[in-house]
Parts: structure tokens; sequence; C-alpha cells
């Protein structure tokens, strides 16, 4: 049976980016799952086809109305089968693996299965506006279930019933007060917070470049415990005042993202329930650092308890403008097992970015991990490696000063790279001008020296005698 409706306004702001660049690589999640080549090849083939078959939404087709709006439909007897392919290498098909979707007439999302002397890789490409990070893991760990001889569960709710709640929600009062509250607390169109250029490239480049952080986990969470402060908060709070610092300022305004989960009946439900919230910082030299992250943990609350009255909303209501995104992923990619054997993850390519710079902090075997993706035809390598440096200087002082005031971005390799170039601690002899230098190049250059001034040329006569004056 076919089922029809808009689309969510998590969904709709990636629907008009996507219809600009159509034929482009563009909000792709594509990744490869090495997995052991122990498992069975016929149990894991078929496990992956139950996990599809459990989660109809995979299948959602994008269409429009008679009015041109966008309309997604989802048709549950729609099936999916999937073939074993034997190869040498999968460096000899891995370039080759990721390719644009047509909104309009593809499935909107891609599962192969490559089988080498060595592995198994498993490749899945699902487009963001079917999916999201959660679903993703949702979808590898229903995929280990039916490995191990599970009974999948259909999905609880259907991708057109969010729909209609959200529209039912936007109705009510909670869509009203969102709007007000918002109002109250983001008062911020005039600021625009980004880390300044260092390249004006024209053409669209994209990379990335990850940090390991040597904070340790334990200090973390011993901070977190006595405090009170989620590690969210901290790290997203440390994005925003590294951010401000970068540009000599005492507030930022950027956007994070939250899962969009509230509503423990979506929990097993494959979607783009992702929603985009701002963060808005504003402190003074003397704010405290527990003030600070108080703040923030209350204001990324709020939102979230505001969540009917979406950015969109925001940016047509309040002019809010930002180009750059933090989001904490905590654990989220955590899953490094298949069928009880090793699994290893590979991304391939970054996020399709809508903003010039997005970090993502994460953890990843034991330790914390930060990782920028950006536009390179705007940044260079170098400007991100210290920005990111920057940024674990910034959780370092959150979690060791009081203040906002003795918290340095700076790190003692940074400050050392500094001291270096400021080598200026050299003899100078007094004796020697700019004019006894020249006449010293004159008299060892044979033949009648001459230099141009204000498009004149003079002798070295001429000059000397110029000099005497």
């Amino acid at each position: 049976m076919k089922t029809s409706s808009p689309l969510l306004q998590s969904q709709y702001g990636l629907y008009v980016e996507c219809v600009n660049h159509i034929g482009e690589v563009y909000y792709n999640l594509p990744y490869i799952y090495i997995l052991d080549r122990n498992l069975n090849a016929d149990h894991l083939r078929e496990a992956i086809e139950m996990a599809v078959a459990a989660h109809p939404t995979l299948f959602t087709r994008i269409s429009t109305d008679e009015n041109g709006e966008p309309i997604q439909t989802v048709d549950d007897e729609e099936t999916f089968t999937l073939t074993i392919e034997d190869i040498d290498d999968i460096d000899q098909v891995q370039s080759q693996l990721v390719k644009p979707f047509n909104i309009y007439e593809d499935r909107l999302f891609r599962i192969r299965l490559f089988r080498t002397p060595v592995n198994y890789y498993l490749f899945i490409d699902y487009h963001h506006l079917i999916a999201d990070g959660t679903s993703m893991n949702l979808m590898l760990n229903e995929i280990d279930r039916a490995y191990c001889g599970e009974v999948l569960e259909q999905e609880r709710r259907t991708l057109a019933q969010q729909v209609q709640i959200e529209h039912e929600i936007r109705q009510t009062e909670a869509f009203e007060e969102g709007k007000r509250w918002y109002a109250q607390h983001f008062d911020c169109a005039d600021t625009f917070t980004q880390l300044l250029p260092d390249l004006e490239g024209t053409e669209r480049l994209e990379d990335s470049l990850v940090r390991v952080l040597s904070v340790p986990m334990e200090r973390v969470d011993d901070f977190c415990h006595r405090t009170g402060i989620f590690r969210s908060t901290l790290f997203t709070a440390s994005y925003a005042y590294l951010l401000a610092k970068y540009n000599n300022e005492q507030e930022s305004l950027f956007t994070t993202v939250f899962n969009g989960r509230k509503d423990k009946s979506l929990s097993h439900t494959v979607g783009m329930f992702v929603k985009t919230l701002p963060v808005y910082a504003k402190f003074t030299p003397d704010t405290s650092v527990l003030d600070f992250l108080r703040s923030a943990q209350e204001q990324m609350s709020g939102c979230r308890d505001h969540d009917a009255y979406s950015y969109g909303d925001m940016v047509s209501d309040l002019g809010l403008q930002s180009n750059s995104m933090f989001a904490w992923h905590g654990m989220l990619f955590a899953n490094e097992q298949m069928g009880g054997l090793p699994m290893r993850t590979v991304r391939i390519g970054n996020s399709t970015l809508d903003a010039s710079l997005y970090l993502k902090a994460f953890i990843h075997e034991g330790s914390y991990y930060v990782k920028a993706e950006y536009k390179a035809n705007e940044y260079s390598a170098a400007l991100i490696a210290q920005f990111l440096e920057s940024y674990e200087a910034i959780v370092e002082g959150f979690l060791t000063q009081t203040f906002l005031h003795d918290i340095d971005i700076a790190t003692d390799t940074q400050k050392q790279t500094l001291d270096n170039f400021n080598q200026t601690d050299v003899d100078y002899d007094d004796t020697q001008t700019i004019v006894s230098l020249f006449r010293r190049q004159a008299a060892a250059t044979p033949g009648n020296l001459a230099v141009v001034y204000k498009d004149k040329r003079y002798t070295y006569a001429e000059v000397d005698e110029i000099s005497d004056r």
C-alpha cells in the first residue's frame, strides 16, 4: 500500500538545497563497514534484507503535487534483494560507489555487499532526506540482531504518521509558545560569527581534519558529575567560546543539532528527524566558567523543549544567520561488532556542507575526537589544524579554570611556534645606512649602475650626489 504525505520541517530545508544541486553528490551518507570474513555470507545477506524490509521508510520516493510542493510516498510493498559480489580488492571499486541520487527518480538508499579473500565489505549510502545518524546506527543494530537470529519488528510509527503529528503540533499553543521563547532568547539578528577564511578559492572544495584530544575521559566524567554539566554542553560551549575569541568578540552564534526523537515512539523508526538548533553565547571577561556552562545548558534545554518552532521559522521570523555548525555525537557510531566479530567503519568523503565549517566531537576507542569538515576553498588545512588545537585548549581550560579570562586559547606548542617568529634579537651595525649599503653594492658592480625612481633613471654618481645633500 502506498502512503503519501508532505515533508517534515527537518526534511524541507534539505529538499530545497537538493533541488539546486541535481546531478551532484549532495547530502549522501556513504559508509563502508569492514566485516570479518568468518561471518556466514548467506546469513549476512538475509539479515540485511530483513532489516530493510522492517523499515519501509527506506522506500520513500519524492515527487511534487499539482502546486509544485514536494510530497513523499512510501510503498510498503516494495522489496529489496541483495547479491554478494566477489571482488579481489575493495580499492578497485570504492571510487565508483558514491554517485548522485536523483531525488525524483531514485530509490534513496543503496546497499551492496562485497566479498574478498580477506573481508566482507558492506557499502551503505542513504540520502539524508530519508535517514539520519540515529537511523544509520539503528539499521546496523537491526542487521546484527537479524544475523543473530532475532525476529525484527516493523516500525512502530510510520513517517506519514509523524508528518501528521508535526502538522497538528504546529497548530497548537506549543508552537506559539516556542515562537515567543525564541524571540525572547535570540534577539541576535545582527550577530554573525564565523572562523574568518584565509583562502579565496571560487571552486567548491571539501576536506576534513581529525584531532584526538589528550583530555582524559575520566577527568571529563568527574567534572560533569561534580557540576551537573552534560558532556554535550561542555563540548558545545567550548566551541562557542573559541569561536568568539577567534573573532575577538564576547558573543558567538552558530547552529547545532539534536536527534529530534523526544517521542520514544520514534526510537525504532528510520527517517530524517534531526533538528537544527541555534546556539547563542554571550559573556564578559569576568563571567565564571560554571556560569557560562550553566547558561549554555539552560539555553540548549529550552531549544529542545520548544522544538515545535523550527529553525526555518527562526530564520524567517528572527533573521538569524550562521555559517558555522557544531555537533556532539557522543558514542553514536560506537558499534564495532557484527555477529559477535569485529567490524570497522569507514566514512567515504564528508558531509555535504551547508556551512563553511562543521565541527563534530565524539568518542572513539576510549578517547575524545574532534573532526572538522570544512570548505577547503575557504580554509587552509594549517588554519583548521590550529583551530582544533585551540579547541582542545578551551576544553582543558573549562576543566581547570574558574573564570573565562583565565583560559588561554593557545597551547604550549602554539606559544612555542609564536616565539619562534619573534627571534628579533640580532646584532645591528648602526654605522650602516641604506646609502652606505647602496654605495658598497655599486662599488662591487662593474659598469655604470643606474636605478629608476619615479619613472626617472639615475646613475650611481647622481644618487651619490643626492645623498650628500
